[in-house]
């Protein structure tokens, strides 16, 4: 478990730990490798963090790798007790992400613990494995996002429908689309678990009723299979152990599923649709698909969990604790209520783990320690960067040079019917078709009030702002209906009215993406620079003999 957590919390080069901070006059000696101010590193704690850096990184011990280590802890001493850190240490942010780290800890202990240590595999399971590693299956498949939609694939299959013609109806992916869904050679690891199970079961020409994976469901046909001749005993000796260690990672995501069912009923969360809408406008500050603004109302109950209840007020605040990275793709009611379970199961799981006094683990404490000084130490890098000063003439020079970067993104104005159900969408696009006004259509029927007023127009707007619906755009002819198209709960019609091509910006204009792009590429020079000031200000010793000289013990 150490082990795994050391892994897990090791995410850079460098991180903070506690040094020796004396009123005494400090002294280099055999048990100290470095003096920095009034701060001392003992030579064990030196040794601790060299030895665990060669354990994560896998490489082999050298003076280059020593000086390294030695010169980060110095850094971090100089980063932590000489600079001003009053800006990132009262940061609502931090202080929230502080938080968060020491709930990923703990459920990440408990992961281990509870459910990663008491997975087990069998000599038949590995021996299967050792099979299937050596053989490689060809095969094709449909894909459906929901099981009724499977359903139906499956059955115009089972009706004389060719792989071909489906395959053109359900992928986006161009290549998918034209080669019928065939995915080519594939071997044990290499796909999702269940689809590999039912593939590994069938044979060459079998279609498979719908199969149930983690993205949604597949209709899998096997074209070919290739398998060595002659297995020996000797060859599964000799991978045995590299094939029980990758299954037990296999095992992990039905095992925690299977301890998650016995500790929430994910079939017991209730929501209220419109309160959870209400809330993703709170969080996003705007409304979709909404025909004008109404009041927001918190007080609502979003979610019920058998006797327990959440108003909006108490999640959105909770919501806004969670790091920026993972709130800012809450992008659709799916997701905020993906978010929302996520929240509450993770609150059964935190309790669990602090009535099993994990918290108080030396080694829980230990990995807890260093992951948040890691994050303390990401938010130093970005504080720095941000305040870092780059003269004008070096920003232009960089701007010349990367001309290419710096260009206004690719333009799109199109006009859209939003409506209800396919029946209305398709009813619509006839009188299209027929030549009818598409304005006046959209100012009739569509749902989404300000375009609607518009005559459906949206105005020109980044190419990006469409998503996945923004290539389609682009490649489609200004003029051409396109649709009807499912967007979440309705279905759309659209047409591209005009594009405008991607054109260079003028360096006034971009100013900051060109600082941001030039201190993204030049951070490590920049924090060198950083350092060098402070170093200046403070004096420091190395006990260099020591650092070349120590015999690291072998550890297994």
């Amino acid at each position: 478990m150490k082990a795994q957590l050391k892994i897990t919390i090791i995410a850079a080069v460098i991180f903070l730990t506690g040094f020796t901070a004396c009123k005494k006059e400090l002294k280099l000696d055999e048990h100290t490798v470095a003096i920095v101010g009034e701060y001392a590193i003992p030579f064990e704690q030196y040794e601790n963090r060299y030895q665990e850096y060669l354990d994560v990184t896998y490489q082999k011990d050298n003076l280059f790798l020593r000086l390294g280590v030695l010169r980060n802890m110095i850094n971090e001493i100089l980063l932590k007790h000489y600079d001003d850190n009053r800006a990132i240490l009262n940061s609502e942010e931090y202080q929230n992400d502080q938080e968060w780290v020491k709930k990923e800890m703990l459920l990440a202990y408990l992961k281990e613990d509870d459910i990663y240590s008491k997975i087990r595999v069998t000599d038949q399971e590995a021996r299967e494995a050792f099979v299937r590693l050596n053989e490689k299956i060809a095969a094709r498949h449909l894909y459906a996002p929901t099981e009724e939609e499977a359903n139906r694939l499956y059955e115009l299959l089972m009706k004389g429908a060719s792989f071909d013609s489906l395959a053109r109806e359900v992928f986006t992916d161009s290549t998918l689309r034209s080669n019928g869904g065939y995915l080519g050679y594939f071997t044990w690891g290499d796909m999702d678990p269940a689809f590999e199970d039912a593939a590994y079961q069938m044979k060459i020409g079998e279609i498979s009723k719908p199969v149930k994976t983690a993205q949604g469901y597949s209709i899998i046909k096997i074209e070919d299979r290739k398998r060595v001749p002659i297995l020996t005993e000797t060859e599964y000796v000799k991978k045995k152990g590299q094939i029980i260690r990758f299954i037990k990672i296999s095992k992990r995501k039905p095992a925690e599923k299977e301890y998650l069912q016995k500790v929430v009923d994910l079939k017991a969360f209730q929501f209220d649709d419109q309160a959870v809408e209400d809330l993703l406008t709170a969080l996003k500050g705007k409304q979709e698909f909404a025909q004008e603004a109404k009041p927001i109302d918190l007080s609502k109950t979003v979610v019920r969990y058998k006797t327990e209840k959440w108003n909006g007020s108490e999640l959105l605040k909770a919501i806004k604790k969670i790091p920026s990275y993972h709130r800012d793709r809450i992008d659709s009611s799916e997701k905020l209520k993906a978010a929302i379970k996520g929240l509450i199961v993770n609150q059964k799981l935190l309790k669990i783990a602090e009535q099993k006094g994990y918290a108080r683990l030396p080694e829980v404490k230990h990995a807890l320690a260093n992951a948040e000084n890691n994050l303390y130490l990401k938010y130093k890098r970005k504080y720095i960067l941000q305040n870092a000063t780059v003269p004008d003439s070096i920003l232009r020079q960089y701007y010349r040079k990367n001309i290419w970067k710096f260009k206004e993104p690719r333009k799109i104005n199109v006009r859209e019917i939003l409506v209800a159900d396919l029946q209305t969408a398709l009813k619509i696009k006839k009188q299209l078709l027929d030549g009818a006004d598409f304005a006046q259509l959209a100012r009739k029927y569509s749902l989404r009030g300000w375009t609607a007023q518009n005559g459906g127009e949206t105005g020109y707007a980044e190419l990006d702002r469409f998503g996945k619906l923004k290539d389609k755009f682009w490649n489609t002819p200004v003029g051409k209906i396109i649709g009807p198209l499912k967007i979440e709960n309705v279905y759309g019609l659209f047409r591209v009215e005009g594009k405008i091509d991607a054109q260079p910006v003028s360096f006034e204009q971009i100013k900051d993406q060109v600082e941001e792009e030039y201190k993204g590429e030049n951070q490590t020079e920049i924090m060198r620079a950083y350092l060098q000031k402070l170093r200046k200000k403070v004096k420091i010793e190395r006990n260099l003999d020591l650092v070349k000289s120590f015999v690291l013990d072998n550890k297994e």
